[in-house]
């Protein structure tokens, strides 16, 4: 979605995967997911600037900074106060998608043991869950704008009207346009969760539903469902 939005004219990321958190020491530390860490907001800004003069420099015709760092959420008021002006997209994924993929991403997933297995999916679960909470109250507290992953795979041009753009870039967006997403080949926008999902096995899914289940009204919220 990031690089898709990037497509348009006068617009860029800070960071080759648009995280911008990631050129801040002590933004992307361990606890970047604490809600009261501490931020020098001022570095900060001070270092996202420097990375946007620097481009601009080159261009002459940035308007657009795009910036996605997930733990953004959790401090993106106070975020949103450094720059003169901002909008916000929120996002979500399918749970059981999304877990999968952080286990075969981040581990030999091959490699481990059943009960290996069933530990990371359901610590992930909970991740996926608490991180909702959060995009469930900003959406409703910042009214801010929703996309899933599966509306935006469903049809890329959903996501034109959600952003809060000037229209000269909104329309020169290569909504058709392919994409490079992690390792995989530049390709146009495509489905993964059927194949993730499927990587499951029926015991993990039960292994996740212990904490999923405990949020059926959130999964709802963004147009998901347990799995049985």
């Amino acid at each position: 979605m990031c690089e898709l939005i990037n497509s348009a004219n006068g617009t860029m990321i800070l960071q080759e995967i648009g995280e911008g958190h990631w050129l801040v020491p002590g933004l992307c530390e361990k606890d970047r997911w604490n809600p009261e860490k501490q931020v020098d907001y001022e570095s900060v800004k001070s270092i996202w600037l420097a990375v946007y003069q620097r481009i601009n420099r080159l261009t002459q015709n940035i308007d657009v900074v795009i910036e996605k760092s997930p733990p953004n959420m959790m401090r993106i008021e106070a975020l949103a106060a450094q720059f003169r002006s901002c909008s916000f997209l929120a996002n979500n994924r399918d749970p059981y998608a999304h877990c999968s993929s952080m286990l075969y991403r981040l581990y030999e997933a091959d490699t481990l043991d059943s009960a290996q297995r069933k530990q990371v999916l359901q610590s992930y679960a909970l991740d996926w869950s608490l991180r909702s909470v959060k995009i469930h109250e900003l959406c409703g507290r910042l009214d801010m704008p929703l996309i899933t992953y599966e509306q935006f795979c469903q049809d890329p041009g959903a996501l034109l009207p959600k952003l809060s753009l000037p229209g000269d870039i909104t329309g020169s967006i290569k909504i058709h346009g392919e994409v490079k997403v992690k390792d995989y080949a530049a390709q146009g926008i495509v489905n993964q969760n059927e194949r993730q999902i499927a990587n499951l096995r029926a015991e993990e899914i039960a292994h996740m539903n212990q904490v999923l289940a405990k949020y059926e009204r959130l999964l709802d919220f963004f147009g998901y469902q347990l799995l049985r």
